[in-house]
């Protein structure tokens, strides 16, 4: 079985974007390098919101990345720098990285909250990921 992992986050301020992109991009590329990444995706949205999804070998692989290099440093500031941050993971048979639709839909049912230094409303008032998404949230199409 393969290991997949959804996130969402809000930068708090247009003004944090070129620091959150800086660390987006280190961590894309360790991402893609990564023992055990079947593939890796990101999705920016208005409003601040980014999305990505990643499919792993294994969770093991996927704690081993999260927990080291640059996505270990993106982690610390992500609180600092972020008022909503949400993840879902799964299990699957295969390595074909979920729809954009399909991610969103494992957040409603799957999504916890991560913390943040400055919540948003919704985060403060201890809203689930479920929760924040149903409260106006609606998924764009798909870029053409």
């Amino acid at each position: 079985m393969y290991t997949v992992s959804i996130t969402r986050l809000r930068v708090r301020s247009i003004f944090y974007m070129p620091l959150f992109m800086l660390h987006a991009m280190r961590t894309m590329t360790q991402a893609q390098k990564a023992d055990g990444v079947q593939g890796v995706e990101t999705r920016f949205e208005k409003n601040n919101v980014v999305w990505t999804k990643t499919i792993w070998a294994d969770e093991a692989k996927m704690k081993e990345y999260r927990s080291s290099g640059a996505h270990q440093i993106a982690m610390r500031l992500l609180s600092e720098i972020c008022n909503e941050a949400s993840v879902a993971r799964w299990q699957q048979a295969d390595t074909q990285l979920p729809t954009w639709e399909e991610a969103h839909q494992q957040m409603l049912i799957n999504g916890k909250l991560s913390k943040v230094k400055h919540p948003s409303t919704l985060q403060t008032a201890g809203h689930t990921a479920p929760e924040m998404m149903q409260s106006g949230f609606k998924m764009p199409a798909p870029p053409v």
